[in-house]
């Protein structure tokens, strides 16, 4: 009787540690901003960090290889939560990133005191 409750609380375990790596995952990869940014998401340790990678725009090439956001962390179902920086100033901002379900499109919503400012980013294929 005993081991069959450790089996299933194996089972568990395992399969939450699989749901969360999973739903980490559908963050990580290369995503496009209205301004033609390219962005990187990827795991680092137990969180997840941005880095603009490209960019279309001229005025914008000098942010290649910055991070963007850092200690971003799962907080719901294709949900996460973390720092995100201004590459304009390095001022840190509280972020959401909430990806739509089929996973096409991600939704930044950055806070400053009251003010909030919402931006849809495209995955890159």
């Amino acid at each position: 009787m005993m081991f069959k409750y450790f089996i299933i609380t194996t089972a568990v375990l395992v399969f939450s540690s699989i749901n969360t790596w999973a739903q980490q995952a559908t963050l990580v990869g290369k995503w496009i901003t209205p301004d033609k940014d390219k962005i990187e998401f990827y795991i680092e340790g137990q969180t997840i960090t941005g880095k603009q990678i490209s960019t279309e725009t001229e005025k914008n090439k000098k942010n290649n290889n910055r991070i963007i956001a850092t200690a971003l962390k799962t907080t719901g179902p294709m949900v996460f939560e973390g720092t995100v920086i201004d590459p304009k100033d390095n001022k840190t901002y509280k972020g959401r990133f909430t990806i739509n379900e089929a996973g096409t499109e991600v939704e930044l919503k950055v806070k400053w005191g009251f003010l909030s400012f919402n931006e849809t980013w495209k995955r890159v294929k």
